[in-house]
């Protein structure tokens, strides 16, 4: 057999590739990654009413949307969100290092800076990591500050005036026993007969919930320890809470997850089989997917070039551009989603053109049934230096978007309406209607919206640029979080778009000019750093609104 097509040649290489990037990880970044861990050699910053202050700031301005104020999983974005944000109050932690579900500093700052991949959550690594232990320590003390105030030690007097820092500080640092930690034994060396012992005892034991090839497909009907619905996780995505590391995926197979179906093997399986079925799931997943579906934080520059910008988004000046990879998430999580866009951009001194393209098998652009819906991207910008969440932004600290929609592309044809998918229908003669005479025979084609009087077309009479029929393919907006979207006039600040679906390959460019003479909108300098995301509806998935694939801010330097 030829060695390249052995199943157990490719899993070793896949392994291999696996201590590799952990090695050169440690080597690049001073990581203890012998132990498993991703915390930084560097002694921890001492923790100081200051970096308490400092991280309930960053609390509340990075986390609170979702995880709510005090912890509760109650933030203003919470309901958007499948899996739902971890409820430090009553749910705890999932991915623990000790055999009695209590989580540790270590396990926090690998979530903080890791993320959830496979949830909502992202990595925080692009934050100093000041920052984060910042974080890590607010996010301990709601954790436990409840279980003070139950037992009588947190008075009624005590939150009036202010909880004494002694108190805080006792409860952050609440100790963690020692026997409870779980120590990963030395790694045995793979071998065929491990790996085909692996399989059997995965079939035995996993296949229930993650499915016989562990493609998530087992039983659907599941609940966390608060009611709300799982999926087992799909192991051939590559995607996985904490890492397919060895020694991260020991900790699970020893303390499971705890709020979740998946149990403790500690006192099923010897340590031999423990490492049989590692082994086993490392091998259904391809490390360079894990790495490619992470959210990670990116630089675009966009080149200055002399010339016209190139508007048709397939032509080959845009192609010739190399891409960066931005991957996204999606914010009601499921297995068929956009793992991420390739972004391209420059500007000739005048304008700027960003140009987006992302893999989607089906075309959805007509949206005039209420069952139909549109495939679209969006842009979000802040200008800050220090900018607000990257959902929407926040009170006082203003995100500017712009937002294309397939179905805009065909309006901009010719309007699609009712009349235009249901051509037979029945029609009534409407007061609104400016070129119909009483008396004739009534047509689809003649219930047109342009032929109507704006003021009896309530949105665009009151000139709502969205129920404009003549509206551009890009609609700009404003928002100030979640739920305070607002577009904006097109005169304000017009965006061009130009989007084009090709053999399962949406390419969509947006263009703009650099300077705006309008308050309050953006403005675009060359040789300065703006923050960039990006967001994604897939209208074969039912997305809209809220239900999207998001990434996180990014770096867009215009080039002098």
């Amino acid at each position: 057999m030829n060695t390249k097509t052995d199943p157990f040649f490719v899993i070793k290489k896949r392994l291999l590739f696996i201590g590799l990037f952990l090695f050169l990880s440690c080597i690049f970044t001073q990581r203890d990654c012998l132990a498993g861990r991703i915390i930084s050699q560097k002694s921890r910053p001492k923790l100081t009413p200051e970096l308490f202050q400092r991280g309930e700031a960053l609390y509340q301005k990075q986390c609170a949307v979702c995880h709510g104020p005090q912890g509760g999983a109650d933030g203003k974005a919470a309901y958007l969100l499948y899996p739902k944000p971890r409820d430090f109050i009553r749910d705890k932690f999932r991915l623990v290092s000790t055999t009695n579900m209590q989580v540790t500093e270590d396990d926090l700052f690998k979530a903080i800076t890791r993320g959830m991949p496979g949830s909502a959550m992202p990595s925080w690594e692009h934050l100093t990591e000041e920052d984060r232990w910042a974080l890590l320590y607010y996010v301990y003390y709601l954790a436990e500050v409840k279980n003070y105030e139950q037992s009588g030690e947190i008075t009624e007097a005590m939150k009036k005036e202010g909880i004494p820092w002694a108190i805080k500080e006792k409860i952050i640092k609440k100790p963690i026993d020692p026997q409870t930690q779980i120590a990963v034994p030395r790694e045995p060396a793979l071998t065929k007969q491990a790996l085909k012992r692996g399989r059997e005892l995965f079939v035995a034991s996993c296949a229930g919930c993650h499915g016989p090839e562990g493609r998530g497909d087992g039983q659907q009907a599941m609940v966390d320890n608060l009611g709300y619905p799982l999926k087992p996780r799909d192991l051939t995505a590559g995607i996985y809470k904490g890492a397919a590391t060895s020694d991260e995926l020991y900790r699970r197979m020893v303390g499971g997850m705890p709020g979740t179906p998946m149990p403790s093997y500690l006192e099923v399986f010897n340590e031999e089989q423990i490492w049989d079925l590692i082994h086993y799931v490392q091998s259904l997943s391809d490390p360079q997917k894990q790495e490619r579906v992470r959210l990670k934080q990116s630089q675009i520059v966009a080149k200055r070039r002399k010339g016209p910008i190139e508007k048709d988004p397939t032509s080959k000046k845009w192609l010739a551009i190399k891409p960066i990879f931005v991957a996204l998430t999606p914010l009601w999580w499921r297995n068929n989603y956009i793992e991420g866009v390739e972004v391209r951009a420059f500007h000739n001194g005048e304008k700027l053109a960003i140009h987006l393209s992302w893999t989607d098998k089906t075309q959805d652009n007509n949206i005039v049934r209420v069952q139909s819906f549109s495939d679209g991207a969006a842009l979000q910008f802040s200008r800050e230096e220090d900018p607000a969440f990257f959902g929407m932004g926040e009170p006082g600290h203003l995100v500017h978007i712009w937002h294309w929609k397939a179905a805009w592309e065909q309006t901009a044809l010719e309007r699609q309406d009712v009349e235009t998918h249901y051509s037979h229908m029945g029609v009534d003669w409407y007061g609104s209607q400016k070129d119909y005479q009483q008396g004739t025979r009534g047509e689809g084609e003649q219930l047109k919206v342009l032929f109507h009087d704006p003021k009896f077309i309530t949105g665009w009479g009151a000139g709502n640029p969205v129920s404009d029929p003549q509206r551009e393919k890009a609609e700009v907006g404003a928002s100030e979080g979640v739920g305070t979207y607002t577009a904006q006039r097109p005169k304000m600040e017009k965006v061009e778009a130009h989007g084009l679906w090709r053999e399962g390959t949406w390419n969509v460019v947006f263009i703009r000019s650099l300077k705006s003479s309008e308050e309050g909108t953006l403005q675009l300098r060359e040789g300065e750093i703006t923050n960039i995301a990006f967001a994604v509806w897939d209208g074969f998935g039912e997305d809209r609104n809220g239900q999207k694939m998001v990434s996180i801010w990014n770096k867009l330097l215009l080039e002098k």
